[in-house]
C-alpha cells in the first residue's frame, strides 16, 4: 500500500490591509521581536506549489495555513489543495491573531485530516529536482539526521551574536526534550549512522558518554518531514509551554519552535537515519548575495532544495527591494516555467 505525504506551508500576506492593522495595533504594546523585515513578500509561494507538482508528483494534498487571505492566482476550488484558516486551526482562538510562525506551529497538531506522514515547508523553500519518496520517508519514517555541537549557544553565544529569540526559543526545545528523554536510550544507528561524517560521529560519542544531555543539534534548513503522531505526542507532553509560545503573538523568549517536534522524533529514534548534503540557504541580504547565490545554484546539481531566505539588512530603499525581488522571480520561471494546476 502506497502511503499518502501531504505537504503543509503556512503564508501570509503583508499586503494586506487588515492584517497591516491588527499587526500595527498589537505592536504598539508588544516588547518583543516585531520587526517588519519578518513579514517581506518576495512572492515565492506560486513557484513552491510549481515545484511540489512537478517535482514530488507522487504528494496526496497541500494544506496551505492563512490568516484567510488567499492569493490571487490560486485555485480555491483544487481538489489536493486545503486551506487552513487560523481559526480552525488554533486550539484556543483567543490567542489571535498572531504574527508569530512559533505560535502557528504550536497548533499544528490540531490540523484534522492531515496524513500520518507530512512534509512541511515554509513559503521560500523551492525543490528543484525531481525527488522521490524515500528522499523524506523509509519505512514509514521520517529521514533525518542526528548530529550534536560542541557547544551549548549560551551566554557566550550572546556575547558574540547579541540577543536572538530564534536560539532562544531553540534552547527552550532542547530543555524540555532533556527533561523527557535519556540519552542513554539512543540507538547507535541514530548516533553513528554510514551516512555521518568523523566529526559528527565523534560529537555524538561526546553526547552520549560525557554531555549526557542536548545542549545544540544541528539542522537542515529543508522541507521537514514529520510523522502527524508525533507532533500529538509532543502536544500532550509539554501542552503548558506550546501553549505559553501560542499565546505569543510576536517572537518572544519564552518561544518554542517546530523543532520541538524533531527533537522529538530524534530523541525518540523515531526516525531513518541518514545525511543527505541537498540543501541550500541562500540569504539575501542585498542584490549582490541574490546574484552570486543564483551563479551558485546552477553549478550544483546535486542540490534538491533551496530556501531563498529573505534577511534583507542590507536593503536602503523599496527600489532595491523591487529588483531583487525581479531578479528572483525571473529566476524562478526559467528553472519553473510551467504553471501548475493550483494557478488559475
Amino acid at each position: 500500500m502506497t502511503i499518502k505525504i501531504d505537504f503543509v506551508i503556512p503564508w501570509v500576506d503583508p499586503n494586506d490591509p487588515d492584517w497591516q492593522a491588527d499587526k500595527n495595533k498589537y505592536m504598539r504594546s508588544h516588547a518583543g521581536d516585531s520587526s517588519n523585515k519578518r513579514f517581506n513578500d518576495l512572492e515565492t509561494l506560486r513557484y513552491v506549489f510549481r515545484s511540489i507538482e512537478k517535482n514530488c508528483p507522487w504528494y496526496n494534498k497541500i494544506f496551505l495555513i492563512t490568516r484567510g487571505h488567499i492569493p490571487q492566482w490560486l485555485r480555491k476550488d483544487h481538489p489536493n489543495l486545503v486551506i487552513i484558516k487560523h481559526e480552525e486551526l488554533y486550539f484556543n482562538n483567543n490567542h489571535l491573531p498572531t504574527f508569530n510562525s512559533s505560535s502557528i506551529e504550536m497548533n499544528l497538531p490540531n490540523l484534522r485530516g492531515l496524513s500520518e506522514q507530512f512534509i512541511y515547508l515554509n513559503d521560500d523553500f523551492i525543490i528543484i529536482n525531481q525527488i522521490k519518496r524515500d528522499r523524506f520517508f523509509v519505512n514509514c519514517k521520517p529521514v533525518d539526521f542526528l548530529s550534536h555541537g560542541w557547544v551549548k549557544r549560551g551566554i557566550l553565544f550572546k556575547l558574540c551574536k547579541g540577543h536572538n529569540t530564534w536560539v532562544n526559543a531553540l534552547n527552550n526545545c532542547l530543555k524540555l526534550i532533556n527533561n523527557d528523554f535519556k540519552i542513554k536510550h539512543l540507538s547507535n544507528q541514530s548516533l553513528y549512522h554510514s551516512s555521518y561524517g568523523i566529526k559528527n560521529k565523534v560529537s555524538n560519542f561526546m553526547l552520549k558518554n560525557i554531555y549526557k544531555q542536548f545542549i545544540w543539534l544541528e539542522h537542515w534548513h529543508n522541507p521537514q518531514p514529520y510523522l502527524f503522531s508525533s507532533l500529538q505526542k509532543a502536544k500532550d507532553t509539554f501542552s503548558t509551554e506550546m501553549s505559553i509560545c501560542s499565546k505569543n503573538k510576536f517572537r518572544k523568549d519564552n518561544d518554542l519552535t517546530q523543532y520541538i517536534y524533531r527533537y522529538w522524533h530524534l530523541a525518540s529514534n523515531s526516525f531513518h537515519p541518514y545525511k543527505h548534503n541537498d540543501g541550500y540557504v541562500l540569504k539575501i541580504k542585498n542584490l549582490n548575495y541574490l546574484t552570486k547565490g543564483i551563479s551558485y545554484i546552477k553549478k550544483r546539481n546535486s542540490l534538491n532544495f533551496v530556501c531563498f531566505n529573505d534577511q534583507m539588512t542590507d536593503i536602503t530603499s523599496d527600489k532595491e527591494f523591487d529588483l531583487i525581488k525581479t531578479t528572483l522571480l525571473n529566476f524562478l520561471d526559467n528553472i519553473l516555467i510551467e504553471r501548475s494546476s493550483f494557478e488559475k
